[in-house]
Formats: C-alpha cells, structure tokens, sequence
C-alpha cells in the first residue's frame, strides 16, 4: 500500500516528453510508481482527472532569504505551485556575514526588503549552517536554496567602500565564498547595479568567479545595464565567462526603455553565438512588462559610497552631478510618469500607489527633486514599479528554450495587515501567469512549458532529484487545470491568489489541497551536492 496516489492525471514530467495519463503513487516522500495500470490502493487517493500532474514548479530567481524566517504565514509562492526557491539574487543575500559586519549589512539587506521583518536580526545567521538550522528550528512549506551575493560578501569584508579590494581583502573575499560553496551554496550572484557590487571592477569578477569553477557553481546576475548599455553589459559577462569558464546565469533578462524596444532578436542571437562558441549561458524571466525594484536604483552608483547614512547625508545636500545622473536613469526607466511608488515602508503611506510624475504635481518641484526628497524623507527605503518593457519583446524572449521563468519576488503573507501595500504582482502571479500566456499566446507545447519552470531549472541548479517526475524523485508535485490557470494579481491590487492550482506536495505531503493551503510545514534548506 502505498501513502498516496495522485489518480487519472495527465503527467508532464518536465523532460518535455509528451504528456501521457497514468496513476502516480507516493511512499516515503519519493515517486514509487508511475503507471497506466494500476492494482494497488494508498491510504489516500486523489482523483485529478483531468489535471495535470507535474514536478513542483521552481523559483529560480527568488528574494526569499528572510521569509522562512518571519513570525507569520508566508503563502504567495505556494500558491503558485512553487516548491523551491532559490534565493540571495541580485547579489543580496542574508548571508555570509562577520561579527563585525553583521550590523551594515542588515542594514543593507533590510532596506531592500518589501516585507516586515518584526524582530529578526542577522546577528548569528553569520553561514549556509547557522542559516539552515534556523529554518529548520522555524519550520517552512517549501525549499530554499541560497545564492551567495556578492554584495553581501563584499560588505562582509569591506563594507560599503567604492574602491578595489586589496590583495588581502581578495583572498579572504575567495574563502569565504569557499566556505559557503562547501556547505552548500548553490553559487554566487551578482547585482551589478546595487552597492557594494556596483563598485566592482570586471577582474575582481573574473577570480571569484573561478572559485565558483572549481565547485562547478552558478554565477548569475544582474547586469550593470538592462536598457541603454544592454549589449555592453552582456559583453561584460561574456568576457567573465570565458576567462573563467563558469557557468553564467543572466537575470531576469529584459530590454529595457523605449529606445531598445524591439531588438529581442538581436540580444537573444547575441546570447547564443556565445552558446556556440562553447560557453555555458542560460538566463531567467518574469512575464511581466514592468520591473520592480528600490527607488535608490535610480541614483548613480557613487552616491551609495559609505553606505545608507553616507547616501542620506547626500540626499540632504544633493550635487547637481546626483541630479543629472538620476535624471538620466530615470528616463532610461520610463520617465517620471512610468514610475509607480508601491512602498515606502510605513514613511508616507500617502504617497504608495502615486507615480513620480503626480508627486512632483503635488509637491510642485521637478521630478527629479521629487525623488531624492522621497528617498530622503523615507531613510531610502523606498520601492518602485518601473513600467518600461514592451510586451513583444517579453514574449519573444519568453519563447526561447533556454531560458527558464523567475519570479524576482518575495514569498509575501496574504494577509493584509502584514502585506499592507500592493507589490510588484510577480510574487503572487508569475507561474501562473506564465502559463496563462502560453497558452494564450499558443507559444509553445505544454510539455515545453512544463519544462521552463521545473526540468530546465533543475538541471541549471544540478538538482537530480527534483524539476521531473519519474520513479525515485523527491515527490515535489504540483497539479493544475491547464485551462483555468491564471493570475489574478494587478498593479494596483497584487495581493490576490491566482486560479487552477489544485495540489500541492512538498516531500510526498500535500501542503495545498483544493487550492488551500493545509498549513504543513515539511520543506527545508536544499544544498549543492
């Protein structure tokens, strides 16, 4: 007798082979069969006839680090269908940390979150260990896995210092990175636009990401441009990836402001003859025509020097150099009437859900001033929705089979006392969403799509036991109505559960049963083997 048995679905197993209906039986937390003709029974049995049963869907590109680790429910990713996470992109993580940087740090890390943090502090979370225990004591639906940011590393060692590090800072750059590759760390990310990585020069790249070689581990990033110097900022990567051989993971990759609308064709040609020249390139998207990050990405990367209290002092006391080069990022983002405030983190609630442009009507001062005196009035911790991509691009780029779906969010509690603002609908709606285009748009086979969002991931991340269903998996399953899959997140009021998800098991456990969640908690800290 086996503990389960998800009856009658239609099986896309995430290796794009042709979905085909069979009995898919759970023992112990792994598939035990799948099969066409079934005899035996299970202590429970879950009719999903005309569902389809399919890995757990996996987050590439996720924010995650701290949400395992809250004093509430967090649910948005399970909605989803997501099983696993894979946290600490854009070069932010929650780790590693030092006794004597823990504090700047946080500081960092907690003004780039969208979500409350309550009484968590980062002092002790100082390693992948002290990181995995914590969770573990917490209890969490899911799985996560960790990026090391090298944001996060760099502040470890050198604070928030525009400089190159010396030969000393370097070598203890490398073993800490060294340290959390060994425990487990699935690799090191990048955000090339977001201090202290922003400081970085391209050979400080090229020796940490040979260390990442020798652990055959992943470097992502967020590249120093998504819209005007694009293709210079894929050049960058490139030469990082050939020197060092590593295999290159390229971030929510976009095309971003009016001026590059239309040239997905060429980024993605570019992108592949690199492919085959012999390098190792894969990248992630979100579906989504509008971006979402810290109003503080639009200020130049100088202004970060010194960390957070460095750049208020600046906000206080701008210098027409800020002003211009703020100007000029906010265009390439759109223009202040593309800029949608989506949190200032309790400062100004009044001014959430208002766009740059009808904040300076109301203070009646140029854009421009309008921002710095946000930042400076909400101790820069400020986040925007940028509404800068164009559909057609997106949807090309979605089409392209190397390149898998993340959602570039957070796992956000529904709870409206807690999730008081509306982010960024990524992190309620991605998967679903994702599916929902294919099928509108007819972009591609369903076993194709499948296969974005649970095969290709899992074999980026070098995940064998998770992203297909077959005998001996780790029984991470979603099941869904193909037809009735869709989100229903909006700008203007994200926090929404999507439609067509039925089930959910993490380790052979149902975490959501009829689009509910069950309030199990068996997920966990995954770990490179």
């Amino acid at each position: 007798m086996y503990d389960l048995i998800l009856k009658n679905g239609l099986v896309a197993d995430g290796s794009r082979a042709k979905p085909y209906r069979a009995d898919v039986c759970i023992q112990n937390g792994c598939v035990a069969k799948i099969t066409r003709q079934l005899d035996e029974t299970a202590n429970t049995v879950l009719d999903v006839a005309g569902l389809v049963v399919a890995p757990g869907f996996i987050d590439i590109h996720s924010h995650s680090d701290a949400c395992p680790l809250v004093d509430y429910p967090v649910e948005s990713k399970l909605y989803q269908g997501i099983t696993t996470e894979i946290t600490g992109n854009c070069g932010i993580s929650i780790l590693p940390n030092t006794p004597e940087g823990w504090r700047s740090n946080q500081e960092y890390f907690f003004n780039q979150l969208e979500l409350p943090t309550g009484d968590l502090s980062l002092e002790g979370l100082y390693d992948l260990n002290d990181y995995s225990s914590a969770v573990t004591a917490h209890g969490c639906i899911g799985n996560y896995g960790q990026l090391i940011g090298h944001g996060t590393l760099r502040g470890a060692v050198m604070g928030f210092v525009d400089r190159d590090p010396t030969p000393e800072e370097m070598e203890r750059l490398k073993a800490l990175l060294r340290r959390e590759l060994e425990a487990g760390a699935f690799g090191m990310s990048l955000g090339l636009i977001y201090p202290p990585s922003s400081f970085c020069k391209t050979e400080e790249l090229v020796e940490l990401a040979k260390v990442l070689k020798e652990y055959d581990a992943l470097l992502t990033v967020h590249m120093r441009s998504e819209g005007p110097r694009v293709f210079q900022a894929v050049d960058e990567m490139l030469e990082i990836t050939r020197r060092s051989g590593v295999h290159l993971q390229i971030s929510h990759l976009k095309l971003m402001g009016k001026p590059q609308w239309g040239r997905a064709d060429e980024l993605l040609a570019k992108i592949q003859a690199a492919r085959d020249e012999g390098l190792t390139i894969t990248c992630d998207q979100y579906p989504y025509t509008a971006t979402s990050t810290s109003m503080t990405a639009l200020l130049p990367h100088w202004a970060h020097d010194g960390g957070v209290p460095a750049l208020i002092q600046r906000l206080k006391e701008p210098t027409q150099k800020l002003k211009d080069e703020t100007g000029e990022e906010m265009e390439n983002r759109g223009g202040p009437a593309s800029i949608l405030v989506s949190s200032t983190h309790g400062y100004h609630p009044e001014w959430e859900g208002k766009t740059v442009e009808q904040l300076s009507q109301e203070f009646q001062m140029d854009p421009v001033d309008t921002v710095i005196q946000v930042l400076e009035q909400c101790d820069s911790s400020v986040a925007c929705i940028y509404f800068c991509i164009n559909e057609a691009d997106m949807l090309r780029i979605m089409s392209d089979m190397n390149i898998c779906v993340g959602s570039d969010g957070y796992n956000f509690s529904y709870d409206r006392t807690i999730t008081c603002t509306d982010p960024h609908p990524r992190s309620f709606g991605t998967f679903p969403r994702f599916l929902r285009l294919v099928r509108e748009h007819e972009l591609m086979p369903l076993e194709d799509a499948v296969y974005k969002i649970t095969g290709l991931p899992a074999q980026i991340l070098g995940l064998t036991d998770r992203g297909i269903l077959r005998e001996g998996a780790v029984s991470d399953i979603t099941v869904f109505d193909p037809e009735a899959i869709r989100d229903c997140s909006e700008f203007t009021d994200s926090v929404k559960k999507p439609e067509g998800i039925r089930y959910v098991l993490v380790g052979g456990n149902v975490v959501l049963q009829n689009g509910i969640s069950t309030g199990s908690r068996t997920g966990g800290v995954l770990k490179k083997r």
